[in-house]
């Protein structure tokens, strides 16, 4: 299967969540190598990244819960091919789907733990749920506010609907804002008017052993 690269985010350690869409069966896809999430050295052999297409042979069967079941897909790590780089037309009927609202992404199943200022925060939907762990929705600049509290990089997103506060999982802007801070992180985000926004949802922790909360994986 090809697998055009559209998640790479920051977990622990030196692990990493992969996700891409597979256009040839029209569903996105969660790669895990030999079942499990990529290392830094994995992504670095392969030009693992945004906009990356490569080719990946499936390998035996997913294990876990909904929501992230509906992705997962362990893969031959031996078999990774990267096919191009560079893919940029995030909107278009050649980019991947985006849904009308993040709340209309994840199949009506989204909840939240409090409400400020008109801000949906503690952003979640429950484990077990059958619906989608990844989703995008299409907004313009305006409607992504990246921003800083207790230490960690967090972002505000507008979809016309309703305003959510998630934490940034995405390798790309949390290196950024790692290294220059916020306005590295703001340097970072795309240069166009119109974003492609990447949502995904977190695996469940020991603190929140039910819930799968919402990440900001990527502006595209």
């Amino acid at each position: 299967m090809e697998l055009l690269i559209t998640d790479v985010t920051v977990m622990h350690g030196d692990n990493f969540c992969v996700a891409g869409w597979n256009s040839g069966d029209a569903r996105m896809i969660r790669p895990l190598p030999s079942g499990h999430h990529w290392n830094s050295a994995l992504l670095a052999a392969h030009g693992i990244a945004p906009g990356a297409l490569i080719r990946a042979q499936a390998f035996g069967s997913p294990t876990g819960d909904f929501p992230h079941l509906t992705e997962d897909t362990p893969i031959n790590p031996e078999a990774i091919q990267l096919l191009s780089t560079g893919f940029s037309k995030w909107s278009g009927i050649k980019a991947p789907p985006v849904a009308p609202t993040v709340a209309q992404g994840f199949g009506g199943n989204v909840q939240w733990n409090s409400t400020w200022q008109n801000v949906h925060q503690g952003v979640h939907v429950t484990e077990g749920v059958q619906c989608p762990s990844l989703v995008a929705i299409q907004v313009s600049r305006q409607d992504v506010m990246l921003t800083e509290e207790f230490d960690k990089l967090k972002a505000v997103i507008a979809d016309g609907s309703a305003r959510y506060k998630l934490a940034v999982s995405s390798r790309a802007l949390r290196e950024a804002w790692e290294q220059d801070g916020l306005d590295g992180a703001r340097a970072a985000l795309p240069s166009g008017n119109t974003f492609h926004v990447r949502v995904g949802l977190a695996r469940t922790f020991e603190k929140e052993p039910t819930k799968c909360y919402l990440m900001l994986n990527g502006v595209l």
